[in-house]
């Protein structure tokens, strides 16, 4: 059972101090009236913490009871409903609405002696969407890619300093390795049929950053093959990002192969993959400016190839006055930019769900976390976006499931972020989590 998050109201009844007091033979309290030692709430438990919006929530009434008197209970509430209202755990179904609601809860007692006692508290409980912890571990893991499976690839930091690619089927298991010998690997994505990962690596300190495609079982440097070429100065040259299509093995990338600056380009993969390497197509004409963290849009004409790829558009890349002009939808070969879809400077990372209706991406708030926001694929307007995300964590790299249900994001949160409002001293790594239950502008 866990303490939720709760903010007393102004009828919270303090707890008294016992000290320099003993207990009877009979487990009553001597040294005062036994009024002073009568039940006192303390608190409310609840099986969710936060709660989850539009499903039942246990919470169960925390008391002080020093003198084992019998307890009468009342819950009342006016939004969402209760199962039950005189037991000292209730269900609770709140509101299919984040936010802060107002839960009451009053116990009536009495000494046996004709003295009765009655005391009531109201306790605000943050309701928040349903979150789901993928992983669990003190490695900080990142650049979570959902499976057509279901399940989801991602980096995680090696002890030796880099880091290699993982798979997880479902939550809660134990993450398999599927890469090992490179210097650092990232970025990945498990192509439609789950046989083969494509992710960006670098095999030693002299390489540039390629991509490499291996089996989804398990490969190295050895038994993976290159899916762009080196260039002579690895210190500059740029191939990333990496992401197949949900449907397909299309293969969209940001590489600065041709130039200095990184363009978007996409590719048929065949695999294994031949000696001669097809030539990519180039998603975008434009020369003067960086697409950076591309993603495919939906597959409209049911040709294999996703008509469309979203990005976001940086000026000056890597330069002292770098500028970011916001998130760019482009055709899928071909595209000429004539201005960001979502004039938002603040907005990056963006993904597009699968049936194309809706866009997710990160935005930093007030305190300098980033959430997860959504908006409607329709809408060009930044205020309709809505927040996915809340809490004291910083999440980011939001990705759709494969059936669209879910974003799958890396987080620092931990189960129980909301912990009496303490939140620095309980984040612990950076894990994958998915939310579920949000909304859909």
């Amino acid at each position: 059972m866990k303490r939720i998050r709760v903010w007393a109201g102004a009828s919270a009844v303090l707890l008294l101090a016992l000290s320099g007091c003993s207990k009877n033979s009979d487990k009553t309290v001597a040294g005062g009236g036994a009024g002073v030692y009568s039940p006192v709430i303390t608190g409310i438990s609840a099986d969710h913490e936060p709660a989850i919006r539009g499903d039942v929530n246990a919470l169960t009434v925390l008391i002080t009871n020093v003198n084992n008197y019998p307890i009468t209970y009342h819950w009342k509430t006016s939004h969402g409903s209760l199962a039950e209202s005189t037991t000292a755990t209730v269900h609770w179904t709140a509101p299919d609405t984040v936010g802060n609601y107002p839960v009451t809860v009053s116990i009536e007692s009495n000494d046996g002696k004709g003295t009765n006692f009655f005391k009531s508290t109201t306790f605000q409980i943050f309701v928040e969407n349903e979150y789901t912890r993928w992983t669990s571990s003190p490695d900080v893991q990142f650049d979570p890619a959902p499976t057509a499976a279901g399940g989801v690839v991602f980096a995680q930091n090696s002890a030796a300093g880099g880091a290699e690619i993982y798979g997880l089927p479902s939550a809660g298991l134990a993450p398999e390795q599927i890469t090992s010998t490179f210097l650092t690997a990232f970025s990945p994505s498990m192509i439609a049929d789950g046989s083969n990962v494509v992710f960006a690596a670098r095999k030693n300190a002299a390489d540039s950053v390629m991509l490499w495609l291996g089996p989804s079982t398990g490969c190295d440097t050895t038994t993976a093959g290159k899916v762009t070429i080196q260039k002579t100065s690895p210190s500059h040259h740029i191939a990333t990002f990496p992401s197949f299509s949900r449907q397909s093995s299309w293969l969209l990338y940001a590489s600065d192969s041709a130039g200095s600056l990184p363009r978007l380009w996409s590719r048929q993969i065949l695999t294994p993959l031949p000696s001669a390497e097809p030539l990519p197509d180039r998603v975008v004409t434009s020369p003067s400016e960086t697409y950076w963290t591309p993603n495919w849009g939906p597959d409209i004409d049911h040709d294999g190839k996703p008509d469309s790829v979203i990005c976001q558009g940086i000026l000056f890349f890597h330069q002292l006055g770098q500028v970011s002009r916001g998130l760019f939808k482009f055709p899928s070969s071909n595209g000429t930019d004539t201005g960001p879809w979502l004039a938002d400077t603040s907005a990056v990372e963006p993904d597009w769900s699968p049936d194309g209706s809706h866009v997710v991406f990160t935005r930093k708030n007030l305190a300098g976390d980033r959430d997860i926001w959504i908006i409607n694929a329709a809408s060009s307007n930044p205020n309709d976006a809505i927040r996915v995300t809340h809490g004291a964590a910083d999440d980011s790299h939001p990705r759709f499931s494969a059936d669209g249900t879910q974003i799958f994001f890396v987080s620092n949160r931990v189960d129980r972020y909301g912990l009496n409002g303490v939140y620095n001293t309980e984040r612990r790594g950076t894990n994958i989590w998915a939310v579920s239950r949000f909304d859909e502008p």
